[in-house]
Parts: C-alpha cells; sequence; structure tokens
C-alpha cells in the first residue's frame, strides 16, 4: 500500500507572499517601463531600483528583481524597507545565509520587527534549526498570541522535534482561533491517522470542508477506509481523487492496491497498476505489484517482464522482484 505522507512545511508562508501588491501584468509591464526611463536619468536613486524590483516581483521575474535589490542594497545597505525585501529575494535565489543575515541586521536595527522575527523563524524551520526557530516564534507569540500562521510554524517545529503532543497542541491553538485554517486541519489529520486515531476523519472533513477538492485531504480519508476495510468509501475517495486529478499516480496504485491484496480481482488491480506506470514509467512498485497479479493469473511472461522491469528501475537492489523472478524461472523448468 502506499502510505500517506505530507511534507512537514506544507508552505513557506511570508516567504510565498512577496510584496502586498496586485497590480496585473500589463499595469507591472507599464510600470516597469516608466521606472526604466526614470532609473536612465537617475541612476543613483535606491527608490526607483526599489520600485522596480517590486514591479518585477510581481511579474515573478525574481533574478531581475533581486540584480535591481542588489543595487538597492550598494547604495542603501540600512533602509529596512529595503533589507526586508532582499532578504525576501535572496531566499527565492537560494541564498539562505544572506537572507538571515539581513534579517538578523534588521533586528538589530529594529528588535520590534516582528516580520523579520517570523521570517527568521521560517528560515530555521527550513534549515532544521527548530530551537532558533521556535525562539523567534515566541518572540511573535509574545507580541500577538492569535497569531496562526505563527501558531502553525510552532507546530511543524515541535513536530519535527518529536514532540507530538506540543505540536497537536499548538495545531489545535491555530484552529481554536481560526476553525478554516486547513494548513492546521490537514496537520491534525495527518499526526491522528499516524496515531491510528478515527479523529483523523473529523479533521481531513474539516479540510474538505474548507477546501473541497483537496487531493491530500480525500487521500488521507481514503487510507483510513482503506487501512479499516472499508473498500467501497476508499474506491469512491481514489475516483473522485482522479476526477481531479487524473495523473494522480498514487490513488491508481492503491486502486490497484485494493483490488490486488482485498479484493483479489487481478485483471482490474492489472488495469489501475498500468494506469499509475502510465503516469510514472519508473514506478517500480507498481511493476513489481503488477507482475504479482500477472504471476497469479498464470502469465508467466508478462509477470517475469514486470519483476525485471522492476528490478531495473532499483538497480538491481529489489530482492522481492528477484525472488519473483527466481520463482518463474523455477516454474518454466
Amino acid at each position: 500500500m502506499k502510505s500517506f505522507s505530507i511534507i512537514a512545511v506544507l508552505t513557506l508562508f511570508i516567504f510565498a507572499c512577496g510584496p502586498g501588491n496586485n497590480e496585473n501584468t500589463t499595469e507591472s509591464k507599464d510600470k516597469i517601463t516608466l521606472l526604466s526611463d526614470k532609473i536612465a536619468s537617475d541612476s543613483t536613486n535606491p527608490r526607483l531600483y526599489f520600485d522596480r524590483a517590486n514591479a518585477y516581483y510581481q511579474k515573478s521575474m525574481f533574478d531581475k528583481a533581486y540584480f535591481d535589490m542588489a543595487k538597492v542594497m550598494a547604495i542603501d545597505s540600512l533602509n529596512p524597507e529595503y533589507m526586508m525585501l532582499y532578504s525576501d529575494l535572496s531566499f527565492r535565489m537560494n541564498k539562505v545565509k544572506a537572507s538571515r543575515d539581513v534579517l538578523l541586521k534588521v533586528r538589530e536595527i529594529n528588535p520590534n520587527n516582528y516580520e523579520a522575527a517570523f521570517k527568521l523563524a521560517e528560515i530555521f524551520l527550513y534549515t532544521n534549526n527548530q530551537d532558533l526557530s521556535l525562539k523567534y516564534l515566541d518572540t511573535v507569540l509574545q507580541k500577538d498570541a492569535r497569531n496562526t500562521k505563527a501558531l502553525l510554524m510552532k507546530g511543524f517545529n515541535l513536530k519535527e522535534k518529536h514532540d507530538t503532543t506540543a505540536a497537536v497542541n499548538a495545531f489545535r491553538d491555530a484552529i481554536n482561533i481560526d476553525p478554516k485554517f486547513y494548513e492546521a486541519q490537514m496537520q491534525l489529520g495527518v499526526i491522528m491517522y499516524a496515531q491510528k486515531n478515527k479523529l483523523c476523519t473529523e479533521y481531513f472533513n474539516n479540510a474538505l470542508q474548507i477546501k473541497p477538492n483537496s487531493e491530500e485531504a480525500m487521500y488521507g480519508l481514503a487510507l483510513w477506509y482503506q487501512d479499516h476495510s472499508d473498500y467501497n468509501k476508499a474506491i469512491q475517495l481514489y475516483t473522485d481523487i482522479l476526477q481531479i486529478n487524473p495523473k494522480n499516480k498514487d490513488a491508481y496504485f492503491n486502486l490497484g492496491y485494493i483490488h490486488h491484496e482485498y479484493l483479489k480481482v487481478y485483471h482490474e488491480a492489472i488495469k489501475y497498476y498500468s494506469k499509475a506506470i502510465d503516469v510514472d514509467p519508473n514506478y517500480s512498485q507498481a511493476y513489481y505489484n503488477r507482475g504479482m497479479c500477472y504471476e497469479y493469473l498464470g502469465n508467466v511472461p508478462a509477470a517475469k517482464d514486470d519483476y525485471n522491469k522492476a528490478l531495473q528501475l532499483r538497480h538491481n537492489n529489489y530482492p522481492p522482484a528477484q525472488e519473483g523472478i527466481e520463482r518463474l524461472s523455477r516454474q518454466l523448468k
């Protein structure tokens, strides 16, 4: 069975947002042209470069935005407004240390800059320094105990530190403040699922109330039902996922697994494993499982081909596939 997992950090909130500007593409282009003309006649004005960097940011032209902000910082490296955008762009350009160092400088200049504290917490979570991340989150939460994003990130940190009870409390604090906080509902669902606690279904259903087309929430529910022998509900949920995303290879795989392992309907299982392979031709586990179905049906050549393909994809390090090949070879003697 394909297990359920969600990356610990679903999103980096502040760095995912960027400048608060909703200009459309045409307006951004016109603004860039206008600013470029102004820069041509006033090339030492940091505000012009800063404004153009923001315009580039709106168009997701991060390399050009970063280039402009590098010029800004060369002219004025101690303006917190400039420093915050430069840090954001540095992070996006994978210059994580530079991003961190600028934020630390912002905090030196203004210890009450809580946005910088939050971004530092993100960076330290991203770099697996949970203790420092929690330190900066405490700063943010002391200022605003109802900051749900900070509570969510606190939960991520505690989860990474394997303090599951404290993580659950942080996520629950977040949804007590905002019951429609999707990410916190999902994290609680994932934790409850891992603990084999039926409460996971409540949290996954809450997530679906917030995002009706959430593949991950449907997948979590489907796995719970699959684990607890409610195959009809699991099949329906995997089917719903595939209506939303026909490229979800794990939904195909688990449909194959249900028909193969539990219902013993091997032809149907082969159909789903084949669809998973169509989506991902390197899906070694799907080849191996399909090979088992062929073997059960007595189709030795097809089974052997699939076992060989699975073995090849795992660089000849897939003992079950090797055993399958040897088993088939004995049958042919």
